[in-house]
């Protein structure tokens, strides 16, 4: 994977990799690159949980991830804690719901793997 960053003005940036684009700023027209890393995080995990349960046979109708971080006061103002509330929709088993967030969480997702070394993260699910 290679990718690059280019300066644009006023602290803005964009991201391309392989022909996608994100923007990046600092917070004022756009997302930081820590919040990227919470959406990172919460889109990794929805996209495993998406094609377990489908893979479960689970009704889904929708998924929705509520995310929120705690970070550290110091520098680097790492994130110490992470809060993923898991939205689904549909006929769904809440046993399955849990087994697909754990296999992600400690199988598939990349973000979460590497995110768990530094930060506590934790989940709870809510079945609409």
């Amino acid at each position: 994977m290679k990718g690059k960053v280019i300066y644009v003005k006023d602290m803005t940036f964009v991201g391309i990799v392989e022909n996608h684009s994100i923007v990046f700023d600092n917070g004022k027209n756009s997302v930081t690159p820590m919040q990227a890393v919470l959406l990172s995080l919460a889109t990794c995990s929805a996209m495993d949980v998406w094609n377990i349960m489908t893979k479960k046979r689970q009704d889904i109708k929708g998924l929705e991830i509520e995310i929120e971080g705690e970070r550290q006061e110091s520098y680097p103002k790492l994130f110490r804690k992470i809060k993923l509330k898991y939205i689904f929709e549909g006929n769904v088993d809440e046993k399955a719901c849990k087994e697909a967030i754990k296999l992600s969480m400690e199988k598939y997702c990349s973000v979460s793997n590497m995110i768990k070394e530094v930060a506590e993260i934790e989940t709870e699910i809510e079945i609409k």
